[in-house]
């Protein structure tokens, strides 16, 4: 493995890693202390977390999926089917985002953004909060699937 694969490898790692953390800090804090907050406080705060995450969350998404892709095409070695699965991890974690997690993030951002209380602020954050049991898991294969390619290639 040459010096650019490395650094991409290491871009890949350290980009699903942050998004992987953002996931499971939620998963873990994130959903305890939501269902103490008042329904209004719990749409309104999830929905300007939204309102940033949404923004600046994507360069770490389609930087692990680039690099991942990059690996796959230029790996010519046993490590290619370790980038291939963890990209196809992150593919579906894209799918999921986008057709669980998106709607829901846009509704809790125009609350946020406009003061409306959600009549179902709660269920909403329930769905979004229970995508996360599918999506945390997907992340974990596509990081050790990632560390994987690294230790055979180090070996």
């Amino acid at each position: 493995m040459n010096h650019w694969m490395w650094l991409l490898s290491l871009v890949g790692i350290l980009s699903t890693a942050v998004v992987f953390g953002t996931d499971m800090f939620f998963l873990t804090i994130g959903r305890a202390a939501l269902r103490l907050a008042s329904p209004f406080a719990g749409t309104e705060i999830m929905g300007f977390f939204h309102l940033f995450a949404d923004a600046r969350m994507p360069i770490w998404g389609v930087s692990a999926i680039l690099s991942n892709f990059l690996l796959v095409v230029l790996s010519k070695s046993g490590q290619r089917w370790f980038y291939l699965a963890s990209l196809l991890m992150l593919v579906v974690f894209v799918i999921l985002y986008n057709l669980f997690s998106k709607p829901i993030n846009q509704i809790q951002t125009e609350a946020a953004k406009t003061g409306e209380r959600l009549d179902n602020g709660r269920e909403l954050q329930a769905s979004w909060d229970r995508v996360l049991l599918i999506r945390v898991p997907l992340l974990i294969v596509s990081l050790l699937a990632q560390c994987l390619a690294l230790l055979v290639a180090s070996a």
